[in-house]
């Protein structure tokens, strides 16, 4: 039998009453209809149908659990908010501080492939707390860390200015191992960078009105410089 379908069919035709009888010509055009349709349609499978159906199916699972997905994927872990902790319950701030609240404000290059970075958590009345640590440089995309070094931690409120309203004001210094951390007030500045004795520069991250950065223990003497700029690269002051 040939394999054109038109061919087929006028083989088919009836040649006689009798046989015209029996298939109508109502029936002969619905016969046509559905070879010509096959025709057109050849290599077409239910395939594309299926799929259909499964992404819809997809689509309405995922919409059905969004909601959940979302909270799972936006939970500080559970290291970082039982390190601190005893933010919710530091006196005067007005119910505390919840840590899982907490949002990284910053990253900059760390020792040994890590990263430098600032967290910070708000509460009522213009408090806040501020958390630098060192933590592995894949936990970027994360909301916070799993595995962390604290490098320590304060809270302040609005009226507790420590310094911040001048360059360098209340410059605080903590040592290490291997690295020392320290942070120091804004003022009119926009941006600071640590200049040290052989004429490296180390960047830092401005938070709440101060700036944060750290240094290898092997460069603080001879004393290393914090330069302050403002937004038009012009130097506001050192420290």
């Amino acid at each position: 039998m040939s394999k054109d379908l038109l061919t087929t069919l006028e083989m088919l035709r009836p040649t006689d009453a009798v046989t015209t009888e029996f298939w109508p010509e109502k029936v002969q055009d619905a016969a046509r209809t559905r070879i010509m349709a096959t025709e057109n349609n050849i290599g077409a499978t239910e395939t594309p149908h299926r799929r259909v159906g499964a992404l819809v199916l997809v689509a309405a699972i995922c919409a059905a659990v969004v909601v959940g997905c979302a909270a799972a994927t936006a939970m500080m872990p559970k290291p970082f908010t039982d390190m601190y902790s005893g933010w919710q319950t530091m006196p005067g701030t007005h119910g505390g501080i919840d840590p899982s609240t907490a949002e990284r404000v910053g990253s900059i290059p760390g020792p040994d492939g890590s990263l430098f970075s600032v967290f910070v958590a708000h509460g009522e009345d213009g408090w806040r707390c501020v958390a630098p640590v060192f933590e592995a440089s894949a936990d970027v995309d994360k909301i916070g860390p799993s595995k962390f070094t604290s490098l320590g931690h304060g809270c302040r409120s609005n009226d507790d200015l420590y310094g911040a309203d001048s360059f360098g004001g209340g410059a605080g210094y903590e040592a290490g191992p291997h690295e020392a951390t320290y942070d120091a007030g804004a003022g009119d500045a926009v941006r600071a960078e640590l200049h040290t004795a052989d004429g490296n520069v180390y960047p830092t991250i401005l938070a709440e009105d101060r700036f944060y950065g750290w240094i290898p223990l092997s460069l603080t003497v001879p004393r290393p410089t914090l330069v302050g700029y403002a937004a038009d690269g012009t130097v506001v002051g050192t420290r």
